[in-house]
């Protein structure tokens, strides 16, 4: 007498399981672009224009969504986000100006919020919503 084990068919994939699958893997490529930023971020900008001071950065993710939101201001030239000092440096391009309004929308846009800003370089400060 011979058994033979058959095997059981999948379940047929419903939107909600093709969601999830979908869902699990942007959070996996999500997790790994974090990490590579972050390995990326922590090296000091040798004379920074702007530092901003950031409450709660507490991980890579953390970083990659301040990095995120302060890249789209234009003018961005280098970016560096030192999660350990909650700290994050920036460095503008060559005649490039930004409001300290702009900076902590996109802090706040982050879910975070900006404890202090320092224009090292004043000539890249300008008056509020000019900038942008």
């Amino acid at each position: 007498m011979e058994h033979t084990m058959k095997r059981p068919t999948p379940a047929p994939l419903t939107a909600g399981r093709r969601f999830a699958a979908c869902a699990l893997v942007a959070l996996f490529a999500t997790m790994a672009l974090a990490q590579q930023a972050s390995a990326q971020d922590d090296k000091l900008i040798e004379d920074p224009d702007i530092i901003i001071e950031v409450d709660g950065i507490a991980c890579p993710f953390c970083a990659y969504g301040i990095e995120k939101r302060l890249k789209r201001i234009d003018g961005v030239a280098e970016l560096s986000v030192l999660l350990e000092e909650g700290r994050v440096q920036l460095k503008m391009d060559e005649g490039a100006t930004v409001s300290e309004e702009r900076l902590r929308e996109a802090v706040a846009e982050a879910g975070f919020e900006a404890r202090s800003i320092v224009f090292v370089n004043e000539e890249v400060r300008t008056s509020s919503g000019v900038g942008r």
